[in-house]
């Protein structure tokens, strides 16, 4: 950079020795003063280049310091040059053969009194510079800090000069201090860059930073933490306890743990947790922290970053719903797979084999035999039917495509028809209806109800046995219509009610006397659940179990 030396420097009075020495005293004071209020290190160069130019009436100089890489020399401050003079100087390799760099290297001050002194020095100085003036006298010391040289300060004059053992004095005395004032410029900009760059990679991140004082219990938050917890009007809660109190109910005794066993041990804090915020909604954080002690040793705070790790913690939710998703649909598959290699092949190979007998034999059979084979035939063909539909049911499941219809479901004559049905499959079973006859409609599909009906009281009447009672009750409510299945086997412990409705899940109590392909209730529930309705199983307190299927009750599409 080039400036114009300040209107209000005074030019000194060229008088005797002890007053230039007291003068130029009296200007490093001066300077210093002006140096300790500058934290910019262009300008802290621009200082130290006006005092020396104004003090030995130089109308020539320039500042450069040593790259951090220390392999160039760059400059910081000019006065005197044009730009077209300067720009050719504005970063010169340390190992160029000139004032400015053989000064830095060596450490040592270089004064000369005319230019053909200094070119014949430095013989490249001997190359015409564009746009520059001749230059004559001139004088470079170097600028260095804690026994390294890290620049130099160089004043130049359009006449001979050799300057006098005074002026040298304060132009190096002037070097030192500037130096000081310059490095510690230069550790406040680097400084002040690094808390830019952190502060940006905190920003871009959703990083803030907190600080908790253990002795006051004050909180202090930065923007994001406020933002974070959606305060960033409100401010940072009075202490720890009101920011527990912000934390979800389930989340609160983790975080205290972690926070203690820190305090505790001295090692990182860190810990994961959800942010109820002042709308209602939630938010996942992942906080940082770090215990500092006072010069006595005691804990006297806490310093941390917190970061919202929300879409972090959905992409993963997400992720786990896919591969439990694909789980279960590899579970269906192998379902499927295995139905059809085993359940499947008993009504197949029964129906194939009466089949083909009573066609080859037809004629020579006598009438109970073709009767008692016709009978096999169908209970066969039966089951093979509402194997087939819970198998349909199964793929929809995995495909993600059951669709099911709201359309208004008549349950009383459903019932009649699904209750007849089983009555003509089993003979020695009995079967009771007790409904009232102002059953409203349910809401659903009218042929999934059929289904899992026909599941239920299939269930009820195997288990049940010959010679049981399965009976069928209904009522509602207001929002509901339950329907419940109550048989006379031999019921399930309590700690089966859930998993009966798992697919293949048959109780170890009847899976050895009872056939069965265990994918009825899940049938059932799935289809229950498509139809936003529920089913749920109870241990009758009399023998035997009851399914309660609940559906929602049909609302007109005008009020009555």
């Amino acid at each position: 950079m080039t400036t114009e030396r300040p209107a209000d420097w005074p030019v000194p009075a060229r008088g005797t020795v002890l007053e230039r020495v007291a003068d130029q005293r009296e200007r490093l004071e001066s300077v210093a003063a002006a140096l300790a209020q500058s934290l910019d290190p262009w300008a802290v160069a621009a200082k130290i280049l006006d005092a020396a130019c104004a003090v030995l009436e130089a109308p020539q100089g320039w500042v450069v310091g040593r790259t951090a890489d220390g392999t160039a020399v760059e400059l910081l401050a000019a006065v005197g040059f044009p730009d077209e003079a300067v720009a050719p100087w504005a970063r010169v390799p340390l190992d160029t053969p000139v004032p400015m760099t053989e000064v830095i290297r060596t450490g040592r001050p270089l004064f000369h009194a005319t230019g053909a002194e200094r070119r014949a020095a430095f013989p490249a100085l001997a190359i015409p510079q564009s746009g520059g003036r001749d230059t004559e006298g001139s004088a470079v010391v170097p600028l260095g800090f804690e026994g390294r040289t890290t620049g130099a300060l160089a004043v130049s004059f359009s006449q001979p000069r050799a300057l006098g053992e005074d002026e040298r004095w304060f132009l190096v005395s002037l070097a030192a201090q500037g130096s000081q004032a310059l490095e510690r410029a230069r550790l406040f900009a680097e400084l002040a860059d690094r808390d830019a760059r952190l502060r940006f990679t905190l920003q871009a991140s959703g990083t803030g930073t907190w600080e908790w004082d253990l002795v006051r219990d004050t909180l202090d938050w930065s923007p994001e933490v406020l933002q974070l917890h959606g305060r960033a009007e409100d401010g940072p809660p009075s202490g720890l306890g009101e920011w527990l109190e912000m934390l979800h109910p389930d989340d609160r005794r983790p975080v205290r743990t972690s926070i203690r066993e820190a305090l505790r041990s001295g090692e990182t804090y860190d810990v994961e947790f959800r942010v109820l915020l002042p709308d209602g909604s939630t938010r996942w954080a992942h906080s940082v922290g770090r215990m500092v002690r006072d010069p006595d040793g005691h804990a006297a705070r806490m310093l941390g970053t917190t970061r919202d790790i929300t879409d972090r913690r959905l992409a993963e939710a997400e992720r786990d719903r896919m591969l439990e998703a694909e789980r279960e649909a590899a579970r269906l598959r192998d379902a499927f797979i295995g139905v059809v290699s085993h359940e499947l092949r008993t009504p197949i190979t029964t129906i194939y084999g009466g089949t083909r007998v009573l066609a080859r034999r037809w004629r020579d059979m006598d009438p109970e035999g073709r009767d008692d084979i016709l009978r096999d035939v169908v209970e066969e063909a039966d089951r093979l039917y509402r194997l087939v539909e819970d198998l349909l049911v199964l793929t929809r499941v995995e495909r993600g495509t059951l669709d099911i219809g709201d359309e208004p479901i008549h349950l009383g004559r459903l019932l009649e028809r699904v209750v007849a049905s089983e009555r003509r499959r089993w003979p020695e079973v009995r079967f009771v209806m007790a409904m009232p006859p102002d059953l409203p409609s349910a809401a659903g599909e009218d042929t999934y109800v059929e289904q899992v009906l026909r599941n239920l009281l299939g269930n009820a009447a195997k288990y049940g046995g010959a010679g049981s009672t399965v009976t069928v009750t209904a009522d509602a409510d207001e929002a509901e219509v339950r329907l419940r299945v109550l048989d006379e086997g031999p019921g399930f412990d309590d700690d089966e009610v859930e998993r009966l409705f798992d697919l293949f899940f048959r109780s170890p109590a009847t899976a050895s006397s009872t056939g069965g392909a265990g994918i009825g209730l899940f049938v059932c529930r799935q289809l229950v659940s498509a139809m936003h309705g529920s089913i749920t199983a109870e241990r009758r307190p009399e023998g035997g179990a009851a399914f309660i299927v609940a559906l929602q009750r049909y609302q007109d599409d005008e009020p009555s």
